[in-house]
């Protein structure tokens, strides 16, 4: 009788000691994952720390050098970080949005566009090239930007350039415009004025007429490993 109440001692011991063993080897493995999270956490403040201060600095000076001419209109500005994870050989990075505004909002397909000022320009991005359109860059870029009481243009010889007035607009004089009219109002045109479309004229002015900026709401956001 004492023998068998030993066995059943003995046993249930067994039983306890797996039992306890096997509960500290899954507290063990906690222990690594929580331990790994921490070091993980920990790499990414330090990350952050460095990167932070980088990309506030130099965002949208990055955004400003973006090519004109990039075939999309956003752009993900990236900013690594060269600390190392001593787990892993990769680096993480911060990154925002660049955004390309352009004044013309399409290009047009024949030289007079007479009444269709809204279909070309928004008057929400229009603004933001007021000191673009001075007369001063016309040297550079062939836009002549005629106000809503700006209502008559003489011109005198041949003129590559793209025209655009708020109103109406009276061409007179003698010569041949080659590019494109665009108007929120009529177009009157002289006897002695000819007007060509030139697409050429046309493309060069629409991507003169552009220029990158760091996108609106965007944020300093964490690229996890």
């Amino acid at each position: 009788m004492n023998a068998r109440k030993g066995m059943v001692t003995l046993t249930l011991l067994l039983l306890l000691s797996s039992f306890l063993m096997i509960t500290m080897w899954f507290n063990q493995e906690e222990l690594h994952f929580y331990r790994a999270m921490n070091a993980q956490q920990k790499f990414y403040v330090q990350n952050d720390a460095v990167l932070l201060p980088i990309s506030r600095q130099n965002l949208n000076q990055e955004c400003e050098k973006l090519p004109l001419d990039y075939r999309h209109s956003v752009y993900r500005l990236e900013f690594k970080n060269t600390l190392k994870n001593h787990r892993t050989s990769d680096s993480s990075s911060h990154f925002a949005w660049c955004e390309r505004v352009s004044l013309f909002q399409r290009m047009p397909s024949r030289g007079i566009n007479a009444g269709e000022f809204s279909h070309y320009f928004d008057p929400a991005i229009t603004p933001l090239f007021a000191r673009f359109l001075s007369q001063g860059n016309i040297g550079n870029y062939p836009l002549y930007w005629f106000s809503e009481q700006e209502k008559h243009w003489e011109i005198n010889g041949n003129i590559y350039a793209v025209v655009v007035a708020e109103g109406d607009l009276i061409l007179s004089g003698k010569g041949e415009l080659r590019g494109a009219v665009i108007t929120q109002g009529q177009v009157y045109q002289g006897e002695n004025v000819k007007l060509v479309y030139n697409k050429q004229t046309l493309q060069d002015v629409v991507q003169a007429y552009r220029f990158w900026r760091l996108a609106k709401r965007s944020w300093y956001d964490f690229e996890s490993l």
